[in-house]
């Protein structure tokens, strides 16, 4: 009886009752935060004008920022490779950039006339990072007020509404770093190393098919922004691919750009 007079006495339950609830509050604002990280990509789009071939990627619908503030800027064919003139020490004249490649591969030569590609992408591969997986369009869901893209889920996801391989433009590709939340997949966790391996050599090559070939593109630069600032612009005089994810691991409030540019097929 001593023992329990003195318990109720110091209202230890009372307090371990308090205890819990606050681990268990907490608990609940970590899966909420985290489950808010890691929706859509895509999070929610405001359409442009069709004219306009820009689409923005928003937080929601409060954000506006004007079309010329635009960061990403692809550079003309001529500028990729001189960024780069020495990779550890060699010239690009003493690096055989095409080496690794199948021995079908064909240089890219751009057309005269410049023909809409209709084949879509259906696999993508970097095999200096392991990546190997499915490329599948991504849906616009419907909203009501606003419009987002569906998930990408275990797979990398490819706008429709940007090129599809191997046409003039800017052709976008999405995938998950870590889903641990909703089990997306983490089809592009590996996507964070290209950095420090393009500063070691520059074949880094994305290889994109289609039913019908495998078009090349070798990645020149990568960058980081914030993820309100990131737009998809589609126009460029050159085919280039470029490759987005979510970063850093957990927070997830910037993305990861890859940059890559036709080189040739196979």
């Amino acid at each position: 009886m001593k023992i329990i007079h003195s318990i109720l006495r110091y209202r230890i339950f009372e307090i371990i009752g308090v205890l819990c609830l606050i681990v268990s509050l907490s608990l609940i604002c970590l899966i909420l935060f985290k489950d808010e990280e890691l929706e859509d990509l895509n999070l929610q789009i405001e359409l442009k004008t069709s004219d306009s071939n820009t689409y923005k990627i928003i937080s929601d619908n409060k954000h506006s920022v004007p079309e010329s503030e635009n960061k990403i800027k692809a550079k003309s064919s001529k500028e990729i490779l001189n960024d780069n003139d020495l990779i550890d020490g060699e010239n690009f004249d003493d690096i055989d950039l095409y080496e690794k490649l199948p021995d079908n591969f064909k240089l890219y030569k751009k057309p005269f006339i410049n023909l809409p590609k209709t084949a879509i992408p259906t696999k993508i591969v970097i095999s200096e990072i392991g990546l190997n997986s499915k490329v599948s369009d991504l849906e616009i869901i419907d909203l009501g007020s606003s419009a987002s893209y569906e998930t990408p889920k275990n797979i990398v996801g490819h706008i429709p509404e940007s090129v599809n391989p191997g046409g003039i433009g800017k052709s976008w590709y999405f995938g998950h770093l870590e889903s641990f939340i909703k089990k997306e997949g983490n089809v592009f966790h590996m996507l964070p190393k290209i950095p420090e391996l393009l500063k070691q050599t520059p074949s880094l090559f994305v290889h994109i098919s289609t039913d019908k070939k495998t078009y090349v593109y070798q990645i020149y630069k990568t960058e980081v922004i914030p993820k309100e600032e990131l737009y998809l612009d589609l126009k460029s005089d050159i085919p280039e691919a470029i490759l987005v994810t979510c970063v850093p691991s957990f927070l997830y409030h910037s993305r990861l750009l890859v940059y890559s540019k036709l080189v040739g097929t196979y």
